[in-house]
């Protein structure tokens, strides 16, 4: 059960895997990425991860010059390889090679380097979660759209290293308005009078797949759920709070800023969320992801 890297399409065990010092990801965070989790070899979400890469790559204007057939077959190749069952799979495209270190564009002459991460899933679904308001900023969409997941993750290492230093698991960061945004990996959703709020894109956020998949869930088993702005005194005052992400689907935060929620562990509510939310999650990957990856990688 080793931990495998796909470099442009050769397997090699992690620690070997290697990429050329000019590369720009490596000299200026010049890249793209997705985090998928995996049940058994079947990516779930590939669909929407695909997508977003997508639209991270036009906002950097990097040119992918594989299509999704020959990606998902990379992805599967090294599953297989693998041969973990759940997964950890993170995959990266940078702009390739450098003719120089210099950021101008003009020395970027590619092509892009794809590499596909593999490692045995650390499964932190439901996993309770302390959280913290911290002073750095949210990047904004104007310097830099978070919607964008780029290898450029500073704001996020700073971020989350000021929360643990506050004694937190994770932190909080509100835009230059005094909104909150988001978590350093994650989407946070808070229960205001009834209602599941979470932060609109607006904001400047990253466009989260579990995200969107709760704003579809929720109201189908009665809740309301709605993107608002929000300020760091309204989630002080939710009856709770959970992040949701890819790897975390939905945790429940049991401390903000070191004060413990009035409900802690998410109180009566996350119950009644979490079993149906799995289940949910289940039939989207039987009916969904299961079928379209069979076609994707069909003959590879």
């Amino acid at each position: 059960m080793a931990n495998l890297c796909n470099v442009d399409g050769l397997v090699v065990p992690e620690a070997e895997a290697r990429i050329p010092v000019l590369d720009r990801g490596f000299l200026f965070g010049d890249s793209i990425y997705e985090v998928v989790r995996t049940h058994g070899e079947v990516p779930f979400g590939w669909a929407e991860h695909w997508r977003r890469l997508q639209h991270s790559a036009a906002a950097l204007r990097l040119r992918l010059d594989l299509d999704e057939r020959t990606v998902a077959r990379r992805v599967a190749a090294t599953l297989a390889a693998a041969a973990h069952g759940d997964s950890y799979v993170r995959l990266v495209v940078t702009r390739g090679v450098g003719s120089a270190p210099n950021i101008d564009l003009a020395y970027a002459p590619g092509p892009p380097r794809w590499l596909v991460f593999v490692r045995a899933l650390q499964d932190r679904a439901g996993a309770p979660v302390r959280l913290a308001f911290v002073d750095r900023l949210r990047v904004d969409r104007r310097a830099l759209d978070p919607a964008t997941k780029s290898g450029n993750y500073l704001n996020n290492v700073l971020a989350l290293a000021e929360a643990k230093d506050r004694g937190a698991d994770d932190c909080l960061m509100c835009n230059g308005d005094g909104f909150v945004t988001e978590a350093s990996t994650s989407n946070v959703f808070a229960r205001l009078d009834g209602v599941w709020c979470t932060p609109p894109l607006s904001a400047g956020i990253l466009a989260g797949v579990t995200r969107a998949l709760l704003l579809d869930f929720l109201p189908s088993i009665g809740e309301r759920a709605e993107p608002r702005d929000l300020r760091p005194d309204d989630l002080r005052r939710a009856d709770a709070i959970f992040l949701s992400s890819t790897l975390r689907d939905i945790a429940p935060v049991t401390q903000l800023d070191g004060r413990a929620l009035p409900e802690p562990a998410g109180g009566p509510w996350l119950p009644r969320l979490l079993p149906p939310f799995r289940e949910f999650l289940a039939r989207r990957r039987r009916d969904q992801d299961e079928p379209a990856w069979r076609r994707l990688t069909a003959g590879g």
